[in-house]
């Protein structure tokens, strides 16, 4: 097999370039998602390195979530490119101190951006699934459902525009959006109800631009829910003092692992 090809490797780094070597082959798809990694022992013929060497390379690579280490199967690619961009954008919130006010703001830009792409590509299953996470939320009977009606528009909203890297930045941001309302209604439904209530016509107008594929129409609309979401959010009694935790953002990533898995 090329990939084994002996590689030279300096000892006194040998763990971290063993590491850097597969990283690199994963991400150019010389092992695709799903593919068994050769064995340790092959590897370490292929390297000149220890047993113990490729183990450690091993569990750099699990720690980047680019591998899965199955004791008694091997180790398997499970690298997933939404993921590892969610992972980068949660480290980088974390490093920044990135605030929801920024937050807020690029995702507004990125969601008009996604509704201009989205009347020009989406088709009639997109936007029957788009009208459809939108009567979910009109008929919510939870917060949860709520929740997840407002995530299913706008991923749907951001997938209808074929634009992958967009996809993935809409639905990691999204999220982040979603989750600071849910932290501002503190988990009532009437104050969940009376939230989306007042942007539901925004939100219309926004999918009936897209469905009839005037662009302009729909930049516009997607420009005014996001604008009109602030004013909503940010005009709710508890607004002042929510903040993006620590927690609700392991958990976002948490569950946009899930999600993507």
């Amino acid at each position: 097999m090329t990939n084994l090809a002996p590689r030279v490797v300096d000892k006194s780094n040998a763990a971290a370039q063993v590491l850097d070597d597969l990283r690199k082959q994963i991400q150019s798809g010389q092992y695709a998602k799903g593919a068994r990694l050769p064995t340790e022992k092959a590897l370490g013929v292929a390297y000149g390195v220890s047993g113990a060497t490729v183990r450690e390379a091993l569990r750099g690579l699990a720690s980047l979530h680019l591998v899965e280490v199955r004791h008694g199967s091997g180790s398997y690619v499970t690298a997933d490119s939404g993921h590892l961009i969610a992972l980068s954008l949660h480290s980088m919130i974390q490093l920044e101190r990135v605030g929801v006010p920024e937050v807020l703001g690029v995702l507004g830009v990125l969601n008009a951006y996604a509704a201009e792409l989205a009347a020009v590509h989406a088709t009639a299953a997109d936007v029957q699934a788009m009208q459809a996470a939108l009567d979910q939320v009109a008929d919510a009977a939870s917060p949860e459902c709520v929740a997840r009606g407002l995530s299913d528009f706008l991923q749907r909203l951001a997938e209808a525009s074929r634009n992958p890297l967009l996809v993935v930045l809409c639905k990691f941001l999204a999220g982040l959006q979603i989750g600071l309302a849910r932290e501002i209604a503190r988990g009532s439904l009437d104050q969940w109800r009376q939230t989306t209530a007042q942007l539901k016509g925004e939100r219309q107008k926004l999918l009936d631009a897209i469905r009839k594929k005037d662009i302009e129409a729909a930049k516009q609309h997607a420009r005014s829910y996001h604008e009109r979401s602030l004013k909503v959010i940010t005009a709710l009694p508890q607004a002042r003092s929510a903040r993006l935790s620590q927690q609700a953002l392991d958990n976002l990533l948490v569950s946009f692992t899930q999600r993507s898995a």
